[in-house]
């Protein structure tokens, strides 16, 4: 029987993570569940679950967290750990080395620099830019005036956040006086084209080791404040869009599962959003047949590379209740 851990019972990500596991071959699994709060919805869901020390807490040091993410894993014989929260992945991939020697636990978490690209939207941009692949265009502020006025960007253009989450502070802007509103509203923001539209946004998966793609997954979706609502799979996505990303993944040191986000360009696909962890569409994707926990936990604690057999269709979000009963 494996022992599995999820950081993060209490995010979308970390209870996909746990829904996926429950939804694969590893059901049966001792599941070590942890996050920074009581009564989360996953930590109903797992065996055991652990308070870790509040890193926005100013008196808790790196250390001090990370004694506590070793003293959990070493006493619960955890083999695997998934990280189901944003702002973690960078400690997880610097502390990835120690924790595996430490521990023998297997961290899934890509390297710092692969997360740091991931974390910076503009850093984003330049990497595909560096490597020779199709993005938006993308201009800091100190750069604007200049695109604008080598007509390298035309109206409307989108503002947002260099880093940023779930749309928080994205907008489309029409004029150059509401661009600089937007501007001064944002800290560190970032400047790109606007491309495609709504109806040809797609959220990507990829599983890959260190360069060597394994799977990838393509999903049309609609968005709702921020999350996906509805996905669609059909077979007869564009092909260019497949071959991308899993191009731009074999370029990144990715460890484990990275999600793209991205719009076509007439027939171009263009990647504006980039994310080296698992998503809010993990479960999801399960569902169509692309379990990316049961492979991963297949490949590296089994030494087996499991097929898919991918459904079209199309998958919608709803809200859903758990009762959890008082004890006595």
């Amino acid at each position: 029987m494996s022992i599995i851990g999820i950081t993060g019972t209490g995010s979308l990500f970390g209870q996909g993570i746990i829904k996926s596991i429950k939804n694969s071959s590893f059901k049966s699994s001792i599941l070590i569940g942890m996050d920074y709060f009581e009564g989360t919805i996953g930590s109903n869901w797992v065996d055991k679950n652990f308070i870790l020390p509040d890193l926005l807490d100013e008196d808790i040091t790196d250390s001090i967290w990370l004694e506590s993410i070793q003293s959990i894993i070493q006493e619960n014989a955890v083999e695997v750990l998934f990280i189901g929260v944003d702002f973690e992945l960078p400690l997880f991939a610097k502390y990835k080395k120690y924790l595996e020697k430490l521990t023998s636990c297997i961290v899934i978490v890509s390297d710092e620099k692969t997360i740091e690209i991931a974390d910076d939207k503009y850093l984003t941009s330049k990497f595909l830019s560096d490597n020779n692949f199709n993005y938006p265009l993308t201009f800091l502020e100190s750069e604007i005036d200049r695109a604008l006025e080598a007509k390298l960007l035309h109206f409307p253009l989108i503002i947002k956040p260099r880093k940023g989450y779930r749309s928080v502070d994205v907008y489309v802007v029409s004029d150059k006086l509401d661009l600089r509103k937007r501007i001064n509203s944002i800290e560190n923001p970032i400047i790109q084209e606007y491309i495609g539209s709504e109806e040809t946004e797609y959220t990507c998966g990829v599983i890959a080791f260190n360069g060597d793609v394994k799977k990838s997954i393509v999903l049309n979706r609609t968005l709702k404040e921020g999350n996906t609502n509805t996905t669609y799979l059909r077979h007869d996505f564009p092909s260019a869009i497949k071959d991308y990303i899993e191009s731009v993944s074999a370029k990144l040191n990715l460890f484990g599962v990275c999600n793209f986000q991205l719009r076509m360009d007439q027939d171009i696909p263009k990647i504006f959003e980039i994310n080296a962890r698992h998503s809010g569409t993990t479960y999801i994707r399960s569902i169509y047949g692309f379990n990316e926990i049961e492979y991963i936990l297949e490949l590296l604690l089994n030494k087996v590379e499991i097929d898919f057999d991918i459904r079209e269709g199309k998958v919608q979000r709803y809200f859903e209740e758990f009762f959890v009963e008082f004890e006595r």
